[in-house]
């Protein structure tokens, strides 16, 4: 029998990635303890450390954690003189190319779309590192068909077979990867997380929460807090949400709390003050350390939004131990809502079906509890200690990592 491959005593990982992103910063912390792993994060852009405008935001941001604490990083030199972060020809970092040349065993890469993608995975494959890919991708059966559509479906078949391993963040991402020519050996599940444990530890405090909450924005002690958490932009649609506040099964019942700024906030301000809907509070944008309190001082959370590849605030909700309501557009409705168990799921744009699913939550405190709980149990699944075990059980397959319970 052929021996396989001797994994090194240290396992040397490079990631790349356009910039440092709220929710990956602690998994990278996490990678940063493994024993036995030695992890460099090579970053495109500082985004999101350095204030910049977001136009989806409609505003600048700059993150209020820290996003670059507890592992080891660079920042590239750009020569892209794109700004925008949603135009994937904004990271062009040439040095990746000579950073790669290095003895590393492994590279992760986040897409497939970046030009300094195409320079790492080069590098890497003269080298004979091992590439683990990880991205969004997911098949959109009802998308009207594009020209560029077959070309783009070559790419991603290419890079999908070209990868060692591929790291799926749920159900749809899945499938696509499957659909793509992948082998069921490729695929290692490392879901898209968030902090489940620092979201569960604020929702303990949800009575003092709510209480904070409905003196600051004037809310009935007795109104059910229907959240709305994200960019209030059209594919998310708002709007949609905001026409059940007139409803009078939500008139005296609900209260509807939105979270987010965006280019339609002046659209969606105007409406209630023209239709004078007493039941909506605008809350603006929220940075990630006001999030868990406004997640646990609420009851219900919607989502209607369309073409939402993942949808993170969907995990933060559910481990918040709110109940959720959401579009099947919604990526991670399909991984973390069991319909009529720690959630419901409506048809896209189906805004009746939408507002009772609601309905049900408002106006039933004991599903409205028991979804809640259920929910949080939910979400436990879908942790940064799940995507540690996924990448290092991936590492592990291609014999470049040497697991701890391996060793023992």
């Amino acid at each position: 029998m052929k021996a396989g491959p001797v994994p090194s005593p240290v396992c040397k990982l490079a990631v790349l990635a356009s910039h440092p992103i709220q929710y990956f910063t602690p998994l990278y912390q996490r990678l940063a303890t493994a024993p036995g792993l030695e992890m460099e994060v090579f970053f495109c852009r500082d985004f999101g450390v350095q204030r910049r405008y977001d136009k989806q935001f409609g505003r600048a941001i700059q993150w209020d954690v820290d996003l670059l604490a507890g592992y080891r990083y660079r920042f590239l030199p750009n020569v892209s003189p794109v700004r925008d972060t949603f135009n994937p020809l904004h990271a062009i970092n040439p040095t990746i190319f000579g950073h790669l040349l290095r003895k590393f065993d492994a590279l992760w890469l986040h897409g497939y779309m970046y030009p300094s993608n195409w320079l790492a995975a080069a590098a890497a494959k003269l080298r004979g590192t091992r590439i683990l890919s990880r991205s969004e991708l997911r098949n959109h059966a009802d998308r009207p068909a594009r020209w560029f559509d077959a070309l783009r479906d070559r790419v991603i078949e290419g890079w999908v077979q070209r990868s060692d391993a591929l790291l799926y963040i749920g159900t749809l991402n899945r499938q696509a990867y499957l659909a793509c020519g992948a082998r069921e050996e490729q695929l290692f599940f490392c879901p898209y997380s968030v902090d489940v444990d620092r979201l569960r530890d604020a929702a303990k405090n949800r009575s003092d929460a709510k209480l904070l909450l409905r003196e600051q924005f004037e809310i009935h002690q007795d109104r059910v807090v229907v959240l709305f958490a994200g960019k209030l932009i059209a594919r998310k649609h708002p709007e949609a949400l905001l026409e059940c506040c007139e409803l009078p099964a939500f008139r005296e019942r609900a209260h509807f709390l939105f979270v987010g700024s965006g280019p339609m906030e002046q659209q969606l301000r105007e409406t209630v003050r023209q239709r004078q809907l007493p039941n909506v509070t605008f809350a603006g944008f929220a940075n990630q350390q006001q999030l868990p309190s406004l997640y646990a001082a609420s009851d219900v959370f919607a989502m209607p939004s369309e073409n939402e590849t993942w949808g993170l605030v969907l995990n933060e909700a559910m481990a918040s131990g709110l109940a959720p309501v959401a579009s099947e557009e919604v990526g991670a409705a399909a991984d973390l809502i069991q319909h009529g168990r720690t959630g419901f799921v409506f048809p896209n744009r189906d805004w009746i079906k939408m507002q009772t699913c609601v309905g049900r939550l408002v106006t039933d405190s004991r599903l409205r509890t028991e979804m809640g709980h259920a929910a949080a149990a939910r979400s436990l699944m879908y942790s940064y200690e799940a995507s540690v075990t996924g990448i290092l059980h991936a590492l592990s397959s291609l014999g470049v990592y040497k697991r701890v319970d391996d060793a023992a």
